[in-house]
């Protein structure tokens, strides 16, 4: 019987410890609640810090052109400035976190998973948003 339950135990640990490694989350799809009137421009970094849709509550967009909401599966017809391909929100807009914060500021920060890298996205602001973020590495072709 204290065979069985110890057995039991250490099946229950394992479990445990399997599930606190678990994914972060970072990399997951996500749609900003707020977009921009005229969509976002590829030249900045967008982050919402309350997004439901992320377990980290960050939803990043970098380097997206147009309204991810106004999505086109091929190509955008001629004169569509916020119609975005389906496969540049994929890449484009995804769940972060925060991989580096100001220093003093004591705020918690995550490990980036492979095919990501910390990089420093917000200079101004608040410490509650300034600091590296985990970001998509770009695969050259």
């Amino acid at each position: 019987m204290l065979r069985k339950w110890l057995e039991l135990v250490g099946f229950v640990a394992i479990a445990l410890l399997a599930t606190a490694c678990s994914e972060t989350g970072v990399g997951d799809a996500c749609v900003p609640e707020q977009v921009p009137s005229g969509g976002f421009l590829a030249s900045e970094t967008y982050l919402e810090t309350s997004s439901v849709q992320c377990a980290t509550r960050v939803c990043l967009v970098r380097g997206l052109m147009g309204d991810p909401n106004n999505l086109q599966e091929d190509e955008c017809p001629l004169g569509e400035a916020t119609c975005v391909p389906a496969s540049e929100v994929d890449e484009t807009v995804y769940c972060s976190c925060r991989c580096g914060a100001p220093a003093g500021s004591g705020l918690p920060t995550c490990g980036c998973p492979g095919g990501f890298t910390c990089e420093e996205v917000l200079e101004t602001g608040g410490d509650g948003l300034r600091g590296s973020y985990c970001v998509r590495e770009v695969v050259e072709e």
